[in-house]
């Protein structure tokens, strides 16, 4: 499985994987490969989740204490199709958090080590044992500001395969996952610190403000000091 498909099913559909379909009841939802189709499900009905490993293994990290231990004794197989039953007012949640992916994603796999903790968990571990060296450097150098050749090089790669892993884990390029990743650091750090925004912008791996203020404003609709004043 190279990534995780997540489908919330308001109405009844079907999911065709590998020349098997399997009905699906309405407000069920359903973790599967990213291979598997969809049909008979108008698309107002549903919710799709493409969920790559490089986020699950940055995920991991935030789930950690709802993990289980880890049972040496039985192998981890994959269903290829999980369903699980969710009610209306779940349903309401996650197509509320639709704009906002990383917290959608944590949500749903929240709910979802609840309903089977031991399956999910093992679905995680399985998902950060794989690519698990330069996943942990990327997630540790990010607020670096370096370029995308400077990353490529560290790493002893050529840029073309550099963002061929970024698009085969994470979805994007490696240019775009890495503004995207000090953006959502660089929010995090206005609402939960007293620095000055200045600060932040280096520590977040900005080159200098005016950039990351442009951009700040591009991703957020605002600028970072009202981002701030949220709080206040």
């Amino acid at each position: 499985m190279s990534e995780i498909q997540i489908v919330l099913f308001r109405q009844a559909g079907n999911i065709n994987y590998q020349g098997n379909t399997l009905a699906i009841a309405s407000d069920q939802l359903v973790v599967t490969t990213g291979e598997a189709r969809v049909s008979k499900a108008d698309r107002g009905t549903r919710l799709n989740l493409f969920c790559y490993p490089g986020e699950l293994h940055a995920l991991y990290h935030e789930v950690v204490d709802l993990i289980c231990p880890c049972d040496h004794i039985k192998p981890f197989n994959i269903i290829p199709i999980k369903v699980m039953p969710v009610f209306a007012e779940l349903s309401n949640v996650i197509e509320q958090l639709n704009g906002n992916r990383s917290l959608l994603m944590k949500f749903i796999f929240i709910y979802c080590l609840g309903m089977d903790n031991q399956y999910f968990s093992g679905l995680l571990r399985y998902f950060l044992a794989h690519n698990n060296k330069m996943l942990s450097y990327l997630e540790n150098n990010f607020m670096q500001p370096w370029s995308v050749t400077r990353f490529a090089e560290d790493l002893e790669i050529e840029v073309r395969k550099l963002n061929f892993f970024f698009y085969k884990n994470y979805g994007v390029s490696a240019k775009q996952w890495l503004l995207e990743r000090r953006l959502n650091y660089a929010r995090q750090q206005l609402l939960e610190t007293e620095k000055k925004v200045t600060d932040i912008a280096v520590d977040s791996g900005f080159s200098n403000h005016s950039h990351f203020t442009e951009s700040f404003k591009k991703r957020y609709l605002c600028s970072p000091k009202i981002m701030r004043s949220t709080l206040a």
